[in-house]
């Protein structure tokens, strides 16, 4: 079985990864997958795997995962793995830099009946973005306050006097960083307005429930411009401001925060920072 279960993963970094063959993902996926990241919301079933592919290999073409070690003990295999890639396409918000990047990262996959069921995974991000130069010294400090996704419906209200009128209604999302994680409750939504420029103004407001019972409320505005079919000119971005009268989360109700946003299909992401 130690052998099949090595084919899998392999297969996992050889043809999905490395070549971006999407038809393989449900193939090596089960459809209960959920992989974990530390700082990272979790990856939720096969789809959701299909979209960090192609969004990883949209902002690098040439995406490669090259296997150095692999053990397999009953269920779980260990990879332990260098992912390199030529940054030629917006990542995370970011303008292609032409770099090329070399990352270390390594994985724990428990497989059952053929199929990846759960990953856990650990990466050298910062050595990343240092290769690509986009920590210049210039920039503010900042903090990774958490990674979220949210589910949405659009209700398009039309063209009113003040520009075309859109209504992003919230019905589910997850938020994961290093010191908050939970729930995006569905109660909010973004009053959005397309501007005769073309240009979107997002003014936001969703309710954040934590792991621990906590509620923050959450409220931004925004700016998207260009198209996201073409990664190397959009632009979204939010400014985030929070409220809670939770003791443990104090420390959100007197920090400034910057998302970089992304949409694909019913789906609305950001990586939020906190200004230090």
């Amino acid at each position: 079985m130690s052998a099949e279960n090595k084919a899998v993963v392999l297969r996992h970094h050889e043809e999905i990864w490395s070549k971006g063959n999407l038809d393989a993902i449900d193939a090596v996926y089960a459809p209960e997958f959920v992989g974990h990241h530390p700082g990272a919301p979790d990856w939720i079933g096969p789809e959701s795997v299909k979209l960090i592919v192609r969004t990883m290999r949209d902002a690098f073409p040439d995406f490669t995962e090259t296997t150095e070690d692999i053990i397999a003990e009953g269920d779980r295999v260990v990879t332990r793995f260098t992912s390199t890639g030529t940054h030629l396409g917006a990542w995370r918000g970011l303008a292609p830099t032409g770099r090329r990047m070399s990352m270390a990262e390594m994985a724990v996959f428990r497989v059952v009946r053929g199929r990846i069921v759960e990953k856990w995974g650990l990466f050298d991000r910062l050595c990343m973005v240092q290769q690509l130069g986009i920590m210049p010294p210039a920039w503010p400090p900042m903090e990774l306050l958490y990674e979220i996704t949210m589910d949405v419906d659009v209700q398009d209200v039309g063209a009113t006097p003040s520009g075309r009128r859109r209504i992003v209604v919230v019905k589910s999302g997850s938020f994961s960083g290093p010191r908050l994680r939970g729930r995006v409750l569905p109660c909010g939504g973004d009053w959005l307005l397309e501007r005769a420029d073309g240009s979107r103004r997002l003014d936001v407001r969703v309710t954040l429930e934590t792991h621990d019972g906590a509620l923050i409320y959450a409220s931004y505005l925004g700016v998207i411009h260009g198209s996201a079919t073409d990664v190397s000119t959009y632009y979204f971005r939010t400014a985030p401001l929070f409220e809670t009268a939770a003791e443990q989360y104090e420390w959100l109700n007197h920090i400034l925060a910057v998302g970089y946003g992304r949409r694909a299909g019913s789906q609305v992401g950001y990586t939020v920072y906190a200004i230090r």
